[in-house]
Protein backbone atom coordinates (compact mmCIF):
# COMPACT_ATOMS: atom_id res chain seq x y z
CA UNK A 1 0.00 0.00 0.00
CA UNK A 2 3.22 2.51 0.92
CA UNK A 3 4.51 1.60 -2.59
CA UNK A 4 1.34 2.49 -4.20
CA UNK A 5 0.83 6.02 -2.51
CA UNK A 6 4.66 6.63 -3.46
CA UNK A 7 4.51 5.64 -7.20
CA UNK A 8 1.16 7.87 -7.31
CA UNK A 9 2.07 10.70 -5.86
CA UNK A 10 4.93 10.73 -8.20
CA UNK A 11 2.49 9.59 -10.98
CA UNK A 12 0.75 13.27 -10.00
CA UNK A 13 3.52 15.14 -11.82
CA UNK A 14 3.81 13.28 -15.04
CA UNK A 15 3.70 15.95 -17.88
CA UNK A 16 0.53 14.71 -19.34
CA UNK A 17 -1.10 14.18 -15.89
CA UNK A 18 -0.47 17.67 -14.56
CA UNK A 19 -1.69 19.31 -17.54
CA UNK A 20 -4.62 17.69 -17.40
CA UNK A 21 -5.23 18.73 -13.47
CA UNK A 22 -4.28 22.10 -13.80
CA UNK A 23 -6.30 23.02 -16.47
CA UNK A 24 -9.27 20.90 -14.54
CA UNK A 25 -8.49 23.08 -11.54
CA UNK A 26 -8.82 26.59 -13.23
CA UNK A 27 -11.31 25.82 -15.30
CA UNK A 28 -13.55 24.87 -12.65
CA UNK A 29 -12.34 27.34 -10.36
CA UNK A 30 -13.07 30.24 -12.69
CA UNK A 31 -16.63 28.85 -13.66
CA UNK A 32 -17.25 28.80 -9.73
CA UNK A 33 -15.73 32.63 -9.44
CA UNK A 34 -17.90 33.69 -11.91
CA UNK A 35 -21.34 31.66 -10.58
CA UNK A 36 -20.88 32.79 -7.15
CA UNK A 37 -20.19 36.51 -8.58
CA UNK A 38 -23.21 36.90 -10.05
CA UNK A 39 -25.41 35.09 -7.31
CA UNK A 40 -23.25 37.00 -4.33
CA UNK A 41 -26.09 38.51 -2.87
CA UNK A 42 -28.23 35.28 -2.83
CA UNK A 43 -25.38 33.83 -0.94
CA UNK A 44 -24.63 36.48 1.31
CA UNK A 45 -28.33 36.08 2.75
CA UNK A 46 -28.32 32.68 3.01
CA UNK A 47 -25.14 32.69 4.27
CA UNK A 48 -25.88 34.72 7.39
CA UNK A 49 -29.31 32.60 7.71
CA UNK A 50 -27.29 29.80 8.11
CA UNK A 51 -24.50 31.22 10.45
CA UNK A 52 -27.09 32.88 12.73
CA UNK A 53 -28.42 29.53 13.39
CA UNK A 54 -24.54 28.22 14.28
CA UNK A 55 -24.47 27.68 18.61
CA UNK A 56 -21.60 28.93 20.59
CA UNK A 57 -21.27 31.98 18.27
CA UNK A 58 -21.31 35.38 19.84
CA UNK A 59 -23.63 37.61 17.69
CA UNK A 60 -20.87 40.04 16.91
CA UNK A 61 -18.80 37.50 15.54
CA UNK A 62 -21.18 36.70 13.24
CA UNK A 63 -21.72 40.03 12.02
CA UNK A 64 -18.04 41.04 11.27
CA UNK A 65 -16.86 37.67 9.67
CA UNK A 66 -19.03 35.26 8.97
CA UNK A 67 -19.63 35.93 5.36
CA UNK A 68 -16.02 35.74 4.59
CA UNK A 69 -15.14 32.50 6.40
CA UNK A 70 -18.50 30.67 4.97
CA UNK A 71 -18.79 31.87 2.03
CA UNK A 72 -14.51 30.87 1.36
CA UNK A 73 -15.78 27.06 2.99
CA UNK A 74 -18.99 27.16 0.70
CA UNK A 75 -16.75 27.95 -2.40
CA UNK A 76 -14.19 25.35 -1.27
CA UNK A 77 -16.85 22.75 -1.14
CA UNK A 78 -18.73 23.64 -4.41
CA UNK A 79 -15.02 23.47 -5.98
CA UNK A 80 -14.58 20.34 -5.09
CA UNK A 81 -17.88 18.98 -6.28
CA UNK A 82 -17.44 20.27 -9.59
CA UNK A 83 -13.46 19.57 -10.17
CA UNK A 84 -14.83 16.03 -9.55
CA UNK A 85 -17.32 16.00 -12.28
CA UNK A 86 -14.87 17.52 -14.42
CA UNK A 87 -11.80 14.97 -13.54
CA UNK A 88 -14.41 12.37 -14.27
CA UNK A 89 -14.80 13.52 -18.57
CA UNK A 90 -11.56 13.56 -18.39
CA UNK A 91 -10.30 10.45 -16.24
CA UNK A 92 -9.97 8.03 -19.11
CA UNK A 93 -7.06 9.89 -20.57
CA UNK A 94 -5.39 9.47 -16.45
CA UNK A 95 -6.13 6.12 -16.50
CA UNK A 96 -4.47 5.45 -19.92
CA UNK A 97 -1.14 7.21 -19.34
CA UNK A 98 -0.94 5.03 -15.91
CA UNK A 99 -2.01 1.85 -18.18
CA UNK A 100 0.50 2.73 -20.75
CA UNK A 101 3.45 3.74 -18.23
CA UNK A 102 2.75 0.77 -15.98
CA UNK A 103 -0.04 -2.50 -17.05
CA UNK A 104 -0.23 -2.44 -20.89
CA UNK A 105 -3.59 -4.14 -20.37
CA UNK A 106 -5.93 -3.85 -23.39
CA UNK A 107 -8.67 -1.13 -23.00
CA UNK A 108 -11.98 -3.27 -23.67
CA UNK A 109 -13.95 -2.74 -20.44
CA UNK A 110 -17.92 -1.67 -20.54
CA UNK A 111 -17.20 2.06 -18.86
CA UNK A 112 -18.64 5.16 -20.99
CA UNK A 113 -17.82 8.83 -20.82
CA UNK A 114 -22.03 9.34 -19.78
CA UNK A 115 -21.68 6.24 -17.03
CA UNK A 116 -18.88 8.03 -15.64
CA UNK A 117 -20.89 11.60 -15.58
CA UNK A 118 -23.91 9.50 -14.04
CA UNK A 119 -21.69 7.74 -11.63
CA UNK A 120 -20.36 11.09 -10.12
CA UNK A 121 -23.94 12.91 -10.71
CA UNK A 122 -25.25 9.92 -8.35
CA UNK A 123 -22.63 10.46 -5.52
CA UNK A 124 -22.72 14.52 -5.90
CA UNK A 125 -26.36 14.58 -5.09
CA UNK A 126 -25.98 12.15 -2.13
CA UNK A 127 -22.68 14.54 -1.11
CA UNK A 128 -24.51 17.58 -1.31
CA UNK A 129 -28.08 15.96 0.64
CA UNK A 130 -25.63 14.84 3.13
CA UNK A 131 -23.87 18.07 3.52
CA UNK A 132 -27.12 19.78 3.91
CA UNK A 133 -28.40 17.70 6.62
CA UNK A 134 -25.40 17.55 8.35
CA UNK A 135 -23.25 20.33 7.72
CA UNK A 136 -23.79 22.04 11.19
CA UNK A 137 -21.84 19.47 12.57
CA UNK A 138 -18.70 20.71 11.22
CA UNK A 139 -18.68 23.47 13.43
CA UNK A 140 -18.34 21.39 16.59
CA UNK A 141 -14.71 20.58 17.19
CA UNK A 142 -13.55 16.65 16.68
CA UNK A 143 -16.85 15.71 14.95
CA UNK A 144 -16.16 18.22 12.13
CA UNK A 145 -13.68 15.62 11.57
CA UNK A 146 -15.44 12.51 11.50
CA UNK A 147 -17.89 13.76 9.45
CA UNK A 148 -15.96 15.43 6.68
CA UNK A 149 -14.27 11.75 6.34
CA UNK A 150 -17.70 10.15 6.30
CA UNK A 151 -18.91 12.26 3.03
CA UNK A 152 -15.75 12.77 1.42
CA UNK A 153 -16.09 8.51 1.31
CA UNK A 154 -19.52 8.51 -0.24
CA UNK A 155 -18.49 11.12 -2.50
CA UNK A 156 -15.35 9.48 -4.14
CA UNK A 157 -15.87 5.80 -3.53
CA UNK A 158 -17.88 5.15 -6.46
CA UNK A 159 -17.02 7.56 -9.08
CA UNK A 160 -13.29 7.25 -8.92
CA UNK A 161 -13.52 3.79 -8.70
CA UNK A 162 -15.71 3.82 -12.07
CA UNK A 163 -13.27 5.88 -13.82
CA UNK A 164 -10.58 4.07 -12.47
CA UNK A 165 -11.83 0.95 -13.45
CA UNK A 166 -14.34 0.54 -15.78
CA UNK A 167 -12.82 1.14 -18.95
CA UNK A 168 -10.59 -1.92 -18.53
CA UNK A 169 -12.72 -4.41 -17.09
CA UNK A 170 -15.95 -6.51 -17.75
CA UNK A 171 -18.98 -5.65 -15.70
CA UNK A 172 -18.26 -9.26 -14.05
CA UNK A 173 -14.46 -7.83 -13.38
CA UNK A 174 -15.00 -4.60 -12.11
CA UNK A 175 -18.09 -6.21 -9.23
CA UNK A 176 -15.54 -9.28 -8.30
CA UNK A 177 -12.27 -6.81 -7.88
CA UNK A 178 -14.51 -4.54 -5.58
CA UNK A 179 -15.93 -7.66 -3.74
CA UNK A 180 -12.72 -9.99 -3.52
CA UNK A 181 -10.11 -6.79 -2.34
CA UNK A 182 -13.44 -5.26 -0.10
CA UNK A 183 -10.72 -4.48 3.05
CA UNK A 184 -8.01 -3.14 1.00
CA UNK A 185 -10.62 -1.31 -0.91
CA UNK A 186 -12.00 0.24 1.92
CA UNK A 187 -8.46 1.33 3.18
CA UNK A 188 -7.52 3.08 -0.11
CA UNK A 189 -10.72 4.60 -0.01
CA UNK A 190 -10.16 6.05 4.08
CA UNK A 191 -6.66 6.85 2.94
CA UNK A 192 -8.07 9.19 0.01
CA UNK A 193 -10.75 10.75 1.78
CA UNK A 194 -8.09 11.79 4.36
CA UNK A 195 -5.79 14.04 1.64
CA UNK A 196 -9.00 15.96 1.72
CA UNK A 197 -8.00 17.04 5.15
CA UNK A 198 -5.00 18.29 4.39
CA UNK A 199 -5.46 22.29 3.61
CA UNK A 200 -5.59 23.92 0.32
CA UNK A 201 -5.03 20.09 -1.37
CA UNK A 202 -8.72 19.36 -1.79
CA UNK A 203 -9.15 19.61 -5.28
CA UNK A 204 -5.87 18.44 -6.13
CA UNK A 205 -6.29 15.48 -4.46
CA UNK A 206 -9.31 13.82 -6.27
CA UNK A 207 -6.55 13.62 -8.88
CA UNK A 208 -4.21 11.92 -6.78
CA UNK A 209 -7.05 9.67 -5.43
CA UNK A 210 -7.86 8.84 -9.11
CA UNK A 211 -3.96 7.48 -9.57
CA UNK A 212 -4.26 5.56 -6.19
CA UNK A 213 -7.48 3.93 -7.61
CA UNK A 214 -5.98 3.32 -10.86
CA UNK A 215 -2.40 1.34 -9.44
CA UNK A 216 -5.34 -0.44 -7.11
CA UNK A 217 -7.83 -1.61 -9.84
CA UNK A 218 -5.13 -2.49 -12.49
CA UNK A 219 -2.64 -4.19 -10.77
CA UNK A 220 -5.30 -6.73 -9.47
CA UNK A 221 -6.74 -7.13 -12.92
CA UNK A 222 -3.29 -7.79 -14.30
CA UNK A 223 -2.64 -10.16 -11.52
CA UNK A 224 -5.64 -12.31 -12.80
CA UNK A 225 -5.18 -11.98 -16.80
CA UNK A 226 -1.26 -12.89 -16.11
Amino acid sequence: MLSTIKKSTRDLFDAKILSIWIGSLLASGLVLWGLFTLLKSTLSGYILSFASHIPFIPAHWIEVASESILGIFIFYQFWIVVALIVVGILADKIVDRINQKYYKLPKNGFGTTAGSIMTSLKANLKYLVLLMLFGILYFIPGVNVVVQVMLSMVLIKDPIYYDATAFYTSKEEFKKIRKVHKNEFRLITLLSALLLLIPFIGVAAYILQLIIFTHFSLSKLKQTSS
